[in-house]
């Protein structure tokens, strides 16, 4: 999903972006919405801060103090996670776009390139998403890279934890808490302090004797520490 920032001195180019942003998306099958769009660079900064953006749009000249490449500078000293599309007419600054790790320059009146920037990065934001979403692990043996999604629970048997994932059992010698750290969803939940389980394998929760079962078959208690988990 795009989650876009659009900062712009201009407010009737401003308006242009706030329609045709969203039909472009509409056309393009893709999901993302504008969080904000200001001419005012300290509630733009606010606004990333407090809110997840992915895309910021930026302007270079804001006819003010300061300019577009000193907000993007700004968003990469705070460290905020973002992609930084710089769209202007001041095509003097393209060589300084690469100093802030800018995705895109792009050339007022932006046009149809504004739409095939945004389409190209919904799909490395997606592609860069589904990595996220493999668990690597290896064994003396073998290198194991397993989808989010194939693994129903993560439990702790003696010096070894056991991953279970699309039928495979896969005993590992690294602890339960540094497998569960490497899981980019919140779809796993610590039930007990010897299992994980993936919630979307759940087949009912026994509330009078604190049981999950899971639709494998596989049943465990809920700890008493984790009780308020479901």
């Amino acid at each position: 999903m795009l989650s876009i920032a659009i900062l712009d001195d201009n407010i009737r180019v401003l308006e242009e972006y706030e329609q045709l942003i969203p039909s472009w998306l509409s056309k393009n099958g893709i999901s993302g919405r504008i969080v904000t769009a200001t001419t005012d660079y300290r509630e733009y900064i606010n606004t990333l801060r407090e809110r997840s953006v992915n895309v910021c749009i930026i302007d270079i000249n804001l006819q003010s103090e300061i300019n577009g490449l000193y907000v993007a500078k700004l968003i990469r000293k705070e460290k905020i996670n973002t992609e930084i599309i710089f769209c202007t007419g001041m095509l003097e600054y393209m060589h300084q776009a690469f100093d802030v790790n800018a995705y895109h320059f792009i050339p007022k009146p932006v046009g149809r390139a504004l739409e095939r920037c945004l389409l190209k990065l919904d799909r490395e934001i997606a592609e860069r998403q589904k990595a996220k979403d493999v668990l690597e692990i290896s064994t003396r043996s073998r290198s194991y890279y397993l989808s989010h999604d194939s693994i129903s629970h993560i439990l702790r048997r003696g010096t070894k934890t056991v991953i279970y994932a699309s039928g495979n059992v896969i005993e590992v010698y690294e602890s339960l808490d540094s497998l569960v750290s490497k899981l980019h969803s919140d779809k796993f939940v610590k039930c007990h302090r010897a299992y994980v389980i993936n919630k979307d394998y759940i087949n009912y929760i026994d509330k009078k004797t604190r049981t999950v079962v899971l639709t494998n078959g596989y049943s465990g208690k809920i700890g008493s520490n984790e009780r308020g988990v479901f």
